[in-house]
């Protein structure tokens, strides 16, 4: 592993099997770091679902609770008033 550089070069000379190295080692840090953002995007999208699913099952349960399932609450009313199923 040594670097040769020559007098009149701004650049310094690499042997191929440096470059290769140092290629694997980046792509193994950008690869790593995709894996873990993909992996945080996934957790998020669960977890929105999830409270999203929490949310639905909590409604469904008042509903049942207040109105012992006779009634629903309909967002499309102008009045807000429960609609009998």
């Amino acid at each position: 592993m040594s670097v040769v550089t020559r007098p009149n070069s701004h650049k310094a000379n690499v042997s191929p099997d440096i470059r290769n190295g140092i290629q694997a080692a980046n792509a193994a840090s950008f690869t790593g770091g995709l894996r873990k953002a993909i992996g945080w995007i996934g957790r998020l999208l669960v977890s929105a679902y999830e409270a999203i699913a929490e949310a639905r099952l909590q409604k469904t349960r008042i509903e049942a609770e207040l109105y012992r399932d006779r009634y629903l609450h309909s967002s499309k009313n102008d009045d807000d008033l429960p609609v009998v199923r």
